[in-house]
């Protein structure tokens, strides 16, 4: 396969960290298949995408849905006999106590996060393993580390991601796929958490999906020989796990 046609699939594509890894990829000879559940805004990082010259798919698909990410396989993944990397990012999740956590929004946030982790790991692993020194990126969260209250539902989903990551490596290493688990910080992206409504703007001083994107390419850039296993990932500007100081830096 030529080098500017190295492919990567990256799910919650639409926007955020998805879109702004697309482009950082896409700007580095890769072709993107770009997975999502919002089909106008997925559209629109295809076009984006193309415009810096290198191919690209794409399938509307809720990763939570077993059935929906088999129907993703066949319609963008056919003709290819590899991946060279997977950028595990579709994610979700609110800021709830545990008293007030309802099931259905634990099951949501566990079958997005995790379920749907497992479901496009599965799916995907035969092409991963075909190629030597393949990436798989995890978007994680530094809520493994720091369990904060009211994150419940989230930090156990990210835990079991981060387990099920582990696992891969262990079972994959023999075929040189490589693991990587990052896990920033705050992201002003549109990510709800503990707003009731976010957007790009509304998290004053933390990462932007740009800076969290430059460190995945950075991670891609990488030797095929050379395995980075974790990322723990802050803005300067942020507080950033037990510490509430900001640096003003």
């Amino acid at each position: 396969m030529p080098e500017a046609h190295r492919s990567v699939l990256i799910t919650g594509a639409s926007r955020g960290i998805g879109r702004a890894t697309a482009l950082a990829l896409a700007a580095d000879g890769y072709a993107p298949v770009l997975w999502a559940r919002s089909g106008d805004d997925l559209a629109k990082v295809a076009d984006e995408v193309a415009e810096q010259g290198v191919p690209v798919r794409t399938s509307v698909v809720d990763v939570a849905d077993r059935a929906a990410v088999a129907r993703a396989a066949q319609e963008s993944l056919a003709g290819l006999d590899r991946l060279d990397g997977l950028v595990l990012n579709a994610g979700q999740g609110t800021w709830t106590a545990l008293s007030d956590l309802e099931p259905a929004d634990w099951d949501r946030t566990v079958r997005t996060n995790l379920d749907g982790s497992f479901h496009v790991l599965k799916t995907v692993l035969p092409l991963l393993t075909a190629v030597r020194g393949a990436l798989v990126v995890g978007l994680l969260s530094d809520s493994v580390c720091y369990p904060f209250a009211e994150r419940a539902a989230y930090a156990a989903s990210k835990s079991g991601l981060a387990a099920l990551l582990e696992v891969t490596r262990r079972e994959t290493r023999e075929h040189g796929v490589r693991i990587c688990r990052l896990m920033p910080s705050r992201v002003d992206t549109h990510f709800q958490g503990s707003y009731a409504v976010a957007a790009p703007g509304t998290r004053d001083g933390a990462l932007t999906a740009a800076e969290v994107a430059a460190v995945i390419a950075g991670v891609f850039r990488l030797p095929a020989g050379v395995e980075v296993r974790e990322i723990q990932l802050s803005s300067m500007t942020s507080t950033f796990g037990p510490f509430p100081e900001r640096t003003g830096a």
